[in-house]
């Protein structure tokens, strides 16, 4: 990967994406990057094609928010039965059995917010040349970078899940079934 470090011309001032620290860059020769003094991270200021690749993402992500929205989340067959669960129905059956804070949850993750997340990068994308409204546009741009975790939260949950499951793993072998048999004074004995 390439990185293209453009700085302020008049002082060539660059602050450290990861550890903060601002510094003072010479010029930069073709094909190598600066790195930061302090954490050793390269310094980098603009992603190249960064509008329109956001734009790009966007709308796909946009044209796949409706069938991932309506299409079937699960199908089951059982006993010659068939029957599918959208995440709306999904959404409604718990509303339905009163776990209203779920319900809210599983909306606010799966459909609100990534509507908002979508629509807030479209229009940071497409008024990038409109000289007003840069501040609206870096509030939105905040929220955007607050919300992204939450959009994650079936990851984290399938992380605990694992994390269960290797602990639960971990506290089988580490038993020693001998113990079962040994008599009290066996056990302490062996421990």
């Amino acid at each position: 990967m390439q990185y293209v470090l453009l700085m302020n011309s008049a002082a060539n001032i660059v602050a450290c994406q990861t550890c903060g620290l601002v510094q003072q860059v010479d010029e930069v020769p073709k094909n190598s990057a600066a790195k930061c003094a302090r954490c050793d991270f390269k310094l980098f200021h603009r992603l190249a094609h960064s509008r329109d690749r956001t734009i790009a993402f966007s709308l796909a992500a946009l044209i796949l928010y409706f069938p991932a929205n309506l299409y079937p989340l699960i199908t089951a067959d059982y006993q010659g039965q068939h029957t599918q669960t959208t995440v709306f129905q999904g959404i409604k059956a718990l509303f339905a059995h009163e776990q209203y804070f779920i319900a809210g949850l599983v909306f606010c993750t799966s459909i609100f917010t990534p509507a908002l997340k979508i629509i807030g990068l479209l229009f940071i994308s497409l008024t990038l040349d409109w000289p007003r409204w840069k501040k609206g546009r870096a509030w939105v741009y905040k929220v955007i970078r607050v919300i992204d975790p939450w959009n994650m939260l079936e990851v984290f949950l399938l992380a605990i899940g694992v994390a269960l499951v290797e602990l639960t793993l971990l506290a089988t072998l580490s038993f020693d079934p001998r113990l079962l048999w040994d008599s009290p004074a066996e056990e302490k004995s062996h421990e």
